[in-house]
């Protein structure tokens, strides 16, 4: 990594360079994910976000900024939504020098970018920084606060790391001219791309490791294992010592028995997930058309790097 890059990495991830700790000296904390794209967030999910705070686990807030942000108490690590990859029809879309058509079930509503196209990335990035700047008045002292990116699942493993690092950079950026505090710490989540991810974490390509990771449309098989992208997911979490969050929809056919008989995943099995190797959490939905969880199965801890520490994948 270049100076630049690594000046970049540090002050973004609000870190300074040092030895890590021997694995057994390094804390695990369990995790808990309060999430909802549409709405607000499920009450008992809200409650539960109360409580893991209250255990001194590390406590996740994820929306969509566009409507009314809970309430967010210290200890809670604040996460905005952004449609990412693609753009809602109408003004949003009317920003994008091209966009086409979906071609699955959001396209009465959205358009696909290009992004791998600069001028697209530059928007999006700008709409990123915006949303950090929020997010940052809004985050009690002590957050992090971060971007979670959807529809970056066409992107190979250099074109995630342009993005996110051109982002990152615009945060430091940002430091600089003051519009974010200096002593934040901002990052993004990787979702829906877990292979490239994956890649783009090996080869060093990413400046920074996302907050956690979000695997959509996670299944069982019927000897209940978990399906490749999830598995993929939860390996990259053991060497990075990165969170996984896996989103699975009781609309979503988990597999046929013998007798043609389609089982859905239900939320036992949404439990049954949570209790994977380097699963750090799984929320349930009872339909992919309403991103409002109504079920949070807590997972696996996964292990806290000490301050000063560099994040190395494994």
């Amino acid at each position: 990594m270049s100076s630049f890059r690594s000046v970049i990495a540090l002050a973004v991830c609000g870190v300074v360079a040092g030895d890590v700790l021997p694995a057994a000296a390094q804390e695990m904390k369990k995790q808990y994910w309060a999430t909802s794209l549409g709405r607000t967030v499920n009450e008992a999910l809200l409650r539960g976000l109360d409580a893991a705070v209250a255990r001194g686990e590390v406590a996740w807030l994820d929306v969509e900024p566009k409507y009314p942000v809970p309430r967010v108490r210290r200890g809670v690590n604040l996460i905005f939504y952004h449609v990412g990859g693609n753009c809602y029809i109408g003004d949003d879309c009317d920003r994008f020098p091209d966009s086409e058509e979906t071609g699955d079930r959001w396209g009465d509503n959205e358009r696909s970018l290009d992004l791998e196209d600069e001028e697209v990335r530059n928007i999006l990035v700008e709409d990123l920084v915006g949303l950090i700047r929020k997010a940052d008045k809004l985050a009690p002292p002590g957050a992090a606060v971060g971007v979670h990116l959807d529809n970056v699942h066409k992107l190979r493993a250099a074109g995630l790391a342009d993005l996110f690092n051109e982002y990152l950079a615009a945060v430091e950026k940002a430091r600089q001219d003051g519009s974010i505090s200096k002593d934040r710490k901002v990052g993004y989540v990787a979702k829906n791309n877990a292979g490239q991810f994956q890649r783009a974490l090996q080869d060093k390509l990413l400046v920074t490791p996302p907050l956690y990771q979000i695997q959509e449309n996670a299944e069982l098989d019927p000897d209940g294992m978990l399906d490749f992208r999830s598995r993929t997911a939860a390996e990259t979490g053991r060497r990075c010592n990165i969170p996984v969050f896996l989103k699975t929809f009781g609309s979503d056919v988990a597999y046929a028995k013998p007798d043609g008989e389609e089982v859905k995943v239900s939320p036992g099995m949404a439990e049954q997930m949570a209790l994977k190797p380097n699963i750090s959490g799984v929320a349930w939905s009872p339909d992919e058309g309403s991103y409002r969880p109504s079920l949070y199965a807590q997972g696996a801890p996964v292990r806290q790097l000490p301050p000063g520490a560099v994040n190395v994948c494994e």
